[in-house]
């Protein structure tokens, strides 16, 4: 028997009562020859082990469980889970073309968008989604019913956000209101064009500026957490915010400029604090 196979057998039997007398090894072994085939070269690290027997010790019945676990879609749901990049590109390889079909079902929302805010609903927390699979059935089933009903709830947010409706830009960035102690060329037409163009400003980003700025704003992830999800540099994560603020700022000054047909110094007073508080306004409009 395998080296592997047996220590995992050990550490589950040991761990799990209700499985002391099953021939846990060779339940596993097929699984095992799995891993081999499906990722050649790779090793199991032992702590995969501890996985797999605290799964078996959640279910109500781990003597039948054993008997049905998908051991090689466990070990790539555990190793994706652990934020290991051969892990997410493994879990990408086998999985990511049906969930980007199924994304495409929803066709009001952008698919990539879904497939991104589905990333973080798996990968990224205190503890990943994806380790909550507990491998007694096909990894693909559990994920075609995460998915759906992740893009369900994506579906129904953006349907209760409607993507103006709801934003006061004077308000949201910190200009004063019409009537109050603020310059008295602050009207509604000023109004109604900072709300505009804001949101145009917003709907020019590219779509992974907007995407980047929604994790760092309104899932507030760091630059590291960023990162890891996109399997990228923190440094290329910092650059893309920081280009994406300095568009919406020029745009949105640059959009009033425009509607208004004025001197953008006579504006000064008026969206002088547009960058200091961007970050309330991109909360609230990337909230869908």
């Amino acid at each position: 028997m395998d080296p592997e196979v047996d220590a995992l057998a050990r550490t589950v039997r040991d761990t799990v009562p209700a499985l002391a007398e099953i021939d846990v090894a060779s339940l596993f072994a097929p699984g095992f020859a799995a891993i081999a085939t499906r990722w050649p070269g790779v090793d199991v690290d032992p702590a995969f082990a501890a996985h797999v027997a605290s799964r078996l010790a959640a279910q109500k019945d781990p003597a039948t469980a054993v008997t049905k676990l998908h051991v090689d879609d466990l070990f790539v749901a555990w190793w994706a889970g652990t934020g290991a990049r051969e892990g997410l590109a493994a879990f990408d390889a086998s999985y990511g073309s049906e969930l980007d079909r199924i994304a495409g079902r929803f066709r009001d929302l952008p698919r990539d968008e879904l497939g991104q805010q589905l990333r973080i609903r798996l990968f990224v927390g205190g503890k990943a989604k994806i380790l909550e699979y507990a491998g007694v059935g096909p990894l693909l089933a559990w994920l075609r019913v995460v998915a759906v009903r992740a893009f369900v709830d994506i579906a129904r947010s953006a349907r209760s956000h409607q993507y103006h409706a709801e934003l006061d830009e004077v308000e949201l960035l910190g200009l004063p209101q019409p009537g109050g102690h603020g310059p008295s060329e602050l009207g509604d037409e000023l109004r109604t064009s900072l709300k505009r163009a804001f949101a145009d400003a917003v709907a020019n980003l590219a779509p992974r500026q907007r995407t980047f700025l929604r994790h760092a704003y309104v899932d507030r992830l760091t630059l590291d957490q960023i990162a890891d999800t996109y399997s990228v540099h923190r440094a290329t994560v910092a650059r893309i915010l920081a280009s994406a603020r300095a568009q919406l700022v020029e745009q949105t000054r640059a959009g009033i400029v425009a509607k208004l047909g004025v001197a953008p110094a006579e504006l000064a007073s008026a969206i002088g604090t547009l960058d200091r508080r961007l970050e309330l306004s991109l909360s609230r409009i990337l909230k869908t």
